[in-house]
């Protein structure tokens, strides 16, 4: 979709053009990480646990913003293709603690590279400086709205 086919009202709403921006954006984000058989969930899970170690269902849904039921969908796929181990949990059995294994961890490799490709994809308008102001900006206003 192109911002100038829209009509000036909403054209003028920062809102919708970073709405169509992140439309844009997981639309090229999905299309990359299919491409190794992922999703852009997994990619979220398996970041969590590199990044923070083993890590609760319940943890990443947190952190991820994701309900409960979708963790657990990804987590059995994750399981299932051998990218993750789902264990009860040492502190507290009532818990699943997933960790990455090497598949895991060399599928996230491939994810990092094929996500950079992404930015470079989307932000390609835009010189280095400008593109460290919006990742500012953006991080300012996401800020403020989780506050």
């Amino acid at each position: 979709m192109d911002l100038r086919d829209s009509p000036r009202r909403l054209r003028a709403l920062t809102s919708y053009a970073v709405t169509l921006a992140a439309a844009r954006a997981g639309e090229l984000a999905g299309r990359r990480v299919a491409r190794h058989g992922a999703t852009k969930a997994a990619f979220g899970i398996l970041a969590v646990i590199d990044e923070f170690g083993p890590s609760s269902q319940a943890d990443l849904g947190r952190r991820l913003g994701m309900d409960r039921r979708s963790v657990s969908e990804e987590a059995a796929r994750l399981e299932r293709d051998g990218f993750i181990l789902r264990a009860p949990d040492p502190a507290d059995a009532r818990r699943n603690r997933l960790e990455t294994t090497a598949a895991g961890r060399e599928l996230l490799s491939h994810l990092d590279a094929s996500l950079t490709a992404v930015q470079d994809e989307l932000l390609a308008p835009l010189s280095a400086p400008e593109r460290g102001e919006l990742a500012r900006l953006l991080a300012l206003v996401n800020q403020h709205t989780s506050e």
